[in-house]
């Protein structure tokens, strides 16, 4: 059986090991997502090998996991743990997508019973799309956000009494109307000339930290860090009950070109950032980021699934593919071709030029057997026939050392003053950081690390990793 424990030296285990030894392991196998690490450093023993194997069991669960499970034995080096970091990125894409109970948010439907989740279409509403979005917490000027169960807000983008779980932006970083940018870059187009759109979301632990100490307002913030050492702390999960959860999600809008059954699909009002609008649109989730306050990992575990038809190269994936046509031409440099020049967006349809992207990071394939592309095919097999079993995960990052850490404001340094990440850098989602999936371009991100999900947020570090706490407080 697993058991649940903290994947870092103890100071008694540094003391037996020595700093040397420690450093050198922690270190040796930090590399790119694609697991560009020697062979004799990064694959385990065949016993180990299949022990994980055999831990590696979808459970069908509702409840959130709160804390990362491992095997009484494992592997030194970080890459040795990447099969249970996967596994625990799983389960919660699981409990996330999970029926929600309907009129509740954040409440899984029959959490216990495995039915209730594989027997759902793909259209059911779930957990995460139920929590609250950032409109909810940082549009709504002076005023006190509505409790977390309200679905009114005392500013609306709709009319009065519309229920609208959706408020779309072009940019995945800051998401509220006026933002026109894709990370801190330009929107991106698919092959049917629509704008991939995105939102960010807040379970209610995290989402009631910030209303209750009245962080939307950037005075309160200001006080906030000053009594509290300087910075922010969000709740951390315990054993048994869930901490901080934020999602960014990514969709596009589906045409009469497209096999919705491939994706997880709303059909309902939203704001539109084109029109600037609510409208009702059908729309298909490309991609979906989740970072979760894990308790015994401060610096959170950064999860990142993409809908497997977005680029070709997934086992699985279908042409017409929705950021990609298919072809050579035009040929992608870091990963795209075709990158719009301005973040403006362009309301004619037929004067946008869809972007060329291709994966300029792979999967991970380590540890062999056991990689992030074999643990996708267990899962992708165990959902069935479900919607479920057309998405994938690219990447888990974690501290591998959460107990070093110094914020970047003081001097600190990437990576090995944010907890030493695993891996450090080229963690890409192709639909959310597509400009900048190569070291290169990611330089405008922050540097070192700026193409992974800790590298960038590790320069948000007086609000625990938030950029949106930090540039939309108001």
């Amino acid at each position: 059986m697993a058991k649940k424990r903290q994947f870092v030296f103890s100071r008694i285990a540094l003391t037996a090991l020595g700093l040397g030894v420690l450093f050198l392991a922690l270190n040796i196998t930090q590399t790119s997502c694609g697991g560009d690490v020697p062979k004799t450093k990064d694959m385990v023993k065949a016993d180990q090998i299949t022990g994980a194997k055999s831990l590696i069991q979808p459970v069908f669960s509702g409840t959130m996991p709160s804390e990362v499970a491992f095997p009484d034995s494992i592997g030194p080096l970080p890459v040795d743990a990447r099969p249970f970091f996967d596994q625990f990125s799983w389960q919660t894409f699981i409990a996330l997508c999970w029926p929600v109970t309907p009129g509740q948010r954040g409440v899984p439907l029959n959490p216990n019973d495995p039915n209730a989740f594989l027997n759902m279409t793909n259209s059911s509403p779930v957990v995460w799309t139920s929590y609250k979005n950032q409109w909810d917490l940082f549009g709504q000027g002076i005023n006190t956000p509505s409790p977390w169960n309200s679905w009114d807000n005392p500013v609306s983008l709709c009319q009065k009494g519309d229920t609208l779980r959706h408020i779309f932006r072009s940019a995945k970083s800051e998401m509220l109307p006026g933002d026109g940018d894709e990370s801190f870059s330009v929107p991106l187009i698919d092959q049917n000339q629509n704008y991939a759109l995105f939102e960010i979301k807040y379970n209610e632990v995290q989402y009631n930290f910030l209303v209750n100490n009245g962080l939307y307002l950037n005075s309160n913030l200001y006080d906030y860090k000053k009594k509290n050492g300087g910075a922010v702390t969000m709740p951390s999960s315990t054993a048994t009950t869930e901490g901080s959860i934020l999602v960014k999600a990514a969709w596009r809008q589906l045409t009469a070109k497209d096999d919705p059954s491939r994706y997880y699909v709303i059909d309902e009002l939203v704001y539109d950032p084109v029109s600037k609008q609510c409208v009702k649109q059908k729309m298909g989730l490309i991609g979906l980021h989740i970072a979760q306050k894990v308790n015994t990992f401060p610096q959170w575990v950064w999860s990142s699934f993409e809908q497997v038809d977005n680029v070709p190269g997934a086992p699985n994936a279908k042409a017409p593919y929705s950021f990609n046509n298919g072809t050579n031409n035009p040929a992608t440099i870091g990963g795209f071709a075709n990158k719009p020049i301005s973040a403006s967006l362009i309301s004619d349809k037929s004067q946008r030029t869809p972007v060329q992207v291709t994966r300029f990071n792979q999967i991970p394939t380590t540890p062999v057997g056991v990689s992030t592309v074999d643990i996708n095919q267990i899962y992708q097999k165990a959902v069935g026939n479900s919607w479920m079993q057309y998405y994938q995960l690219v990447i888990t990052q974690w501290p591998t050392n959460p107990t070093v850490f110094k914020q970047y404001t003081k001097n600190g340094k990437y990576p090995g003053d944010c907890g030493q990440p695993f891996p450090i850098d080229s963690c890409i989602n192709t639909t959310m950081e597509t400009y900048f999936q190569s070291p290169n371009d990611a330089v405008g991100a922050g540097g070192k690390g700026g193409n992974s999900c800790m590298g960038c947020h590790y320069k948000a570090p007086k609000t625990d990793f938030s950029w949106s706490l930090q540039l939309r407080s108001h």
